[in-house]
């Protein structure tokens, strides 16, 4: 009885803070989960932004595969995570998240290109077909557990691959142009290989290989978190989008 009566007056106190004539300050700590390559794209654009704007927040943002994703949401005291799954992933994703009792929104539709050295002839096609990936030596991480590059895999060259254990050293290797990989193109866009242009990515045809994805924010029920917290929902719902598709925060964090 006294967890459920705090429960309810902490949900009043709330309500006064978020009300639309009450401005609330961000500040103290506030924890967020994404995959590598969402952490680049948010750390350079979005987190940027929100340290200067809230000097008195500090962000921490933690790299967290898409496999465990949904159970350190469950299980620790980091309860915002962004990620993204495969296609024939994603229904499995879904029913976990909902067996787990958590809130999961899509954010945006992205796909996943062939990151290739800009040295390599196939860098300047249009689109790869799958006898171009044949050609290809795939670079992914050496965590056994992801399995989302383990499924492309199979469409590379059958007889060797390099597994790494970081995004930027596979980045690197691909750059030198001694393997390719395939990562999400909005996250990978804001990368210095990328914009420098040592890196170029290039869409694979999706009629043989599924590359369509979709990015999802997920949180346990809004009772369980704090203030900053659905604060920072509301700040990735409405500038995650706008950091993704033009490489830079909005200005619209008022």
């Amino acid at each position: 009885r006294v967890v459920q009566d705090a429960q309810r007056i902490m949900d009043i106190i709330n309500q006064w803070y978020l009300s639309p004539d009450k401005e609330y300050v961000l500040s103290g700590t506030v924890h967020l989960q994404a995959t590598p390559s969402v952490c680049v794209a948010m750390s350079n654009t979005l987190i940027f932004e929100l340290q200067k704007k809230y000097p008195a927040l500090s962000v921490f943002l933690h790299d967290t595969t898409p496999q465990h994703m949904l159970q350190l949401i469950s299980n620790t005291a980091v309860n915002i995570g962004i990620c993204s799954y495969s296609q024939e992933k994603e229904a499995a994703f879904l029913e976990e998240a909902r067996h787990r009792e958590l809130n999961v929104e899509p954010l945006i539709e992205d796909q996943r290109c062939v990151m290739l050295s800009a040295k390599n002839p196939l860098s300047q096609k249009e689109m790869l077909t799958t006898d171009d990936l044949r050609t290809l030596t795939l670079a992914y991480y050496s965590d056994m557990s992801d399995d989302i590059s383990e499924f492309y895999r199979k469409y590379f060259n059958p007889e060797r691959c390099f597994r790494l254990d970081s995004r930027e050293s596979i980045l690197q290797l691909v750059a030198e142009d001694g393997a390719a990989a395939i990562y999400p193109e909005m996250t990978t866009r804001s990368s210095y290989f990328i914009r420098s242009g040592l890196i170029k990515p290039v869409p694979v045809d999706n009629t043989r290989v599924q590359t369509k994805i979709t990015y999802y924010l997920i949180y346990p029920d809004l009772k369980n978190l704090s203030l900053n917290e659905i604060c920072m929902l509301d700040i990735i719902r409405e500038q995650f989008t706008c950091c993704l598709t033009k490489g830079q925060a909005c200005d619209c964090t008022e």
